[in-house]
Formats: C-alpha cells, structure tokens, sequence
C-alpha cells in the first residue's frame, strides 16, 4: 500500500493512498502528521517483536546458540555474564 504525502494549497498536509486512489488522510498540520507515523511505526514494531517471540518460542526461529553457549561466549568477550542472574533480578534492560 503506497501513500504520497502532498501539501494542500493551505500549507496544511493530506495523504493519499496510491493503492485506492483516495485520500487517507487531511488537514494535517507538521506535528500531527509526524505524531501519526510515530504511532504507526510504533504498532507496527510491536507487532513485529511479537511475531518474533511467538516465533521463537514456537521453535520456529533458528538459534546459533543456546543460552549457555551465547552466555560463555559473551563472558570470554568481556560482557555480562547472566548465569545466577535471571529472573532474580526482574530487569530486563538491555546494556550495550
């Protein structure tokens, strides 16, 4: 589904759908329509992360590792070591 984002004689915003040759949406000023991409991006990412972990969890998604082994190799490379560490602590805050 394409969209063109198209300045209205105005100087407001409309969109309009390429796959149905209609407008989406109009009378969008600057922060509106940016608010509206970041939502759309936002569910659409969480969709995302949630096929993959029901992906995951269904076996579905090939690992190169186990736990173990990602955990070893990130400790032989000076990272975190996770073993005794999880689910204890309840954080699951990625450091990078």
């Amino acid at each position: 589904m394409g969209r063109q984002i198209i300045r209205q004689p105005d100087g407001r915003y409309a969109l309009f759908s390429t796959g149905t040759d209609r407008w989406v949406a109009w009378d969008l000023t600057r922060e509106q329509y940016i608010d509206r991409r970041a939502e759309e991006a936002a569910r659409e990412a969480r969709a995302d992360a949630a096929r993959l972990l029901d992906d995951t969890d269904a076996g579905l998604v090939y690992a190169e590792y186990t736990f173990e082994e990602a955990n070893a190799e990130s400790v032989e490379h000076g990272g975190e070591d996770l073993s005794g560490k999880l689910a204890s602590s309840g954080n699951g805050d990625a450091q990078q």
